[in-house]
């Protein structure tokens, strides 16, 4: 990515806590936020279902389900001049 965000994983795996079983894989995610360090899990999840959604939720991710809702948030929340990313 550009604007000094992080490149993107894939196939991040989403653990079950009490299991350690595989509850989701993110398709495209920055686990450590999109300003490494400065902004909170960030997960792009494209044509998956409720479940997945939950798990990815309860891991602690921001998720968004069109690459226009995430274009918004990175122009609106993370890019934007005058934007400070919260700790």
């Amino acid at each position: 990515m550009s604007k000094g965000l992080g490149e993107g994983e894939f196939g991040i795996e989403v653990l079950k806590p009490e299991t350690q079983e595989i509850a989701a894989v993110i398709d495209l995610g920055w686990p450590n936020g999109l300003q490494e360090g400065l902004s909170q899990p960030v997960a792009l999840l494209l044509n998956e279902d409720e479940e997945t959604e939950e798990a990815v939720n309860q891991a602690g991710y921001r998720f968004f389900t069109t690459v226009e809702a995430f274009r918004r948030y990175v122009d609106r929340e993370v890019t934007a001049p005058g934007v400070t990313a919260a700790k």
